[in-house]
Parts: structure tokens; C-alpha cells; sequence
């Protein structure tokens, strides 16, 4: 067995890609595992030869992002305690959470939208519905407006699908060839939801960046794999 391979040691940002759809959607489970097995998030350029990306109409890519991608996994354990010991006897798992945060740094309106937690619909073109959810504003003729949404009581909040795709260790591939540059790491959350608050500036000599903080949800319909998955893959 190896030891101390550096290989191993993965470096490099990852590009971020939100779903169009609101993951309530009663059509959206059909679509996450597709974009997945069709490639279509990818490291390189977001698309595949046959199918762009944008013309899917399923995911966005959220361009430049700053500090990169941070994950946390925060379970919480209680303790059993006896009377036989001063430590606990046992400990179990009585509550979990999973983050991600990242901070982007394109200020789209379409970014906006998604560090706000709002959903597609408070985003208008020329008054209407805009039709270009996951496009730049300038594809057409009009404004692009983004209303600041109050919500309601019993309004279900807004969750999305998060992709981002960065490096992977240097894996064997099935015919014990080394995967090379030919290898990527793809994580998948089925259900994020926008929670925290988030705040950005307008000033003379920075650059203005808009952080956001998703809390990820399970889905009980995928057991062992309720808030998603990280995949190592080879890419053709």
C-alpha cells in the first residue's frame, strides 16, 4: 500500500452552477440526475459539444466566485452517560447540518436573485416574466428588474440545485491507467436554500463582492444520499 502520495493533494477553485428551477418543482428530480450523466457540468466551459448549456434552460454558472467553495458538515451528538462511568458510555447523532458558502463576484441580477433566497418570478423583463433567467441582461431589448420581495406567510421558500466542479486526486481507471488531467471532482446538492444574511458594498476601491451562505436540505427519496453527492469522475 502507498503512503504520502502527492496526487492526492487536490488545489484549485471550482466553478459554481445554481439550477433556473426551483428544486420544489414537481418536474426538477428528473433533471438533476441528467445534467449530471449528460455532462453537462463540466469543468471545462459548462457545456458539452451537442448540448450548450445555457440552451438547457436547467442550470446557470454563477462566474467569477471569490475564497472559493466551503463545505461544512456539522453534526451534533448527545451523550448517554451510566452511573459506572465518568465519561459518556455511548453518543448519538440527535441533529445535523450542512452548509455551503461561497462568495461571487459577477453582479448580475441574476446573482442577486439567488444571494437573496427569491425566487425566478420577482425577476422582470420590460414588466413581464423575464424569459432569460439564467442569461446576461443584454441578450434583449428592455430592463431587467429585480423586485425586492417581501414574501408571505405559508410561501414556501425558494431551493435550488447547487453543482460546482473542481479538481480530483489522480485516480486508477478501470484498465489501471492513471486518470491524469483527465479527472474531476463533482459535488451535487439536491436541495439549497439561501439563509443567512448576506450584505455587499458599493465603495470607490474594492471590488464588490456578494456572499451567501446555503443550507442544504435531504431529500428522503435518495437514502445514503439525502443531501446529494460527490463524485470523482473521468471526463472524455
Amino acid at each position: 500500500m502507498a503512503f504520502n502520495n502527492a496526487k492526492n493533494i487536490i488545489v484549485g477553485a471550482a466553478p459554481v452552477f445554481i439550477s433556473v428551477k426551483d428544486s420544489t418543482d414537481a418536474t426538477y428530480a428528473a433533471d438533476h440526475e441528467n445534467l449530471l450523466d449528460a455532462g453537462h457540468i463540466t469543468l471545462t466551459g459548462g457545456q458539452t459539444a451537442s448540448t450548450p448549456l445555457a440552451a438547457s434552460a436547467k442550470v446557470r454558472n454563477v462566474g467569477f466566485t471569490n475564497n472559493g467553495l466551503q463545505i461544512t458538515y456539522n453534526p451534533t451528538f448527545e451523550d448517554v452517560t451510566v452511573d459506572q462511568l465518568l465519561d459518556a458510555a455511548k453518543l448519538f447523532k440527535s441533529a445535523m447540518q450542512v452548509m455551503i458558502m461561497t462568495e461571487m463576484t459577477e453582479g448580475t441580477l441574476q446573482n442577486v436573485l439567488t444571494v437573496f433566497g427569491q425566487g425566478a418570478s420577482t425577476l422582470k423583463k420590460n414588466g413581464s416574466a423575464s424569459t432569460d433567467n439564467y442569461a446576461g441582461p443584454n441578450t434583449a431589448a428592455g430592463d431587467l428588474t429585480l423586485g425586492l420581495e417581501a414574501g408571505a406567510l405559508g410561501v414556501a421558500p425558494t431551493e435550488r440545485q447547487l453543482f460546482a466542479v473542481g479538481q480530483a486526486p489522480t485516480f486508477k481507471t478501470v484498465s489501471n491507467t492513471e486518470s491524469s488531467a483527465n479527472s474531476e471532482r463533482v459535488y451535487y446538492a439536491r436541495k439549497v436554500l439561501s439563509v443567512q444574511q448576506t450584505q455587499f458594498t458599493l465603495a470607490r476601491n474594492t471590488p464588490t463582492t456578494f456572499p451567501v451562505t446555503f443550507r442544504l436540505l435531504p431529500d428522503a427519496n435518495y437514502v445514503g444520499a439525502e443531501y446529494g453527492k460527490i463524485i470523482d469522475r473521468i471526463i472524455a
